[in-house]
């Protein structure tokens, strides 16, 4: 039993080090609303929504926006709505909000997924809040 628990982390190791060298997105549910993007890439012209390309099941982005993320879509009435926040501080706004995750303060993204371009080391949370 220990071997097989031993070679199932190994094997979850390996795809987790594959996925990150290979410019797969890096996503981390912290709850259903509060969904974490570390990006690793070595393109320098890929926007966010190309990045997440690959996260149809998790992200639906319908014309440039994210209308859903984990099946929690936008509010029609736009009460609730998914916000992006990143520690790029070229491409964030402090003046138009942040949050505060392990211990790092994120500026509100100063444009959508659709014209976003990421940055390598670069964090991007989407935040699921209430207007």
């Amino acid at each position: 039993m220990k071997k097989v628990i031993c070679l199932l982390a190994v094997v979850l190791s390996l795809f987790v080090l594959t996925a990150c060298k290979s410019g797969e997105p890096l996503v981390i549910s912290e709850s259903d609303t509060f969904v974490v993007v570390k990006c690793q890439t070595d393109k320098s012209d890929l926007t966010l929504s190309k990045y997440m390309d690959g996260l149809s099941d998790v992200f639906v982005i319908e014309d440039g926006m994210v209308v859903s993320i984990n099946g929690l879509e936008n509010a029609s009435d736009w009460s609730h709505v998914w916000m992006l926040y990143t520690d790029d501080s070229e491409l964030s706004n402090s003046a138009w909000g942040t949050i505060e995750y392990e211990g790092k303060v994120y500026g509100s993204a100063v444009s959508g997924a659709e014209s976003l371009i990421v940055k390598n080391g670069c964090v991007y949370i989407w935040v699921y809040q209430e207007f």
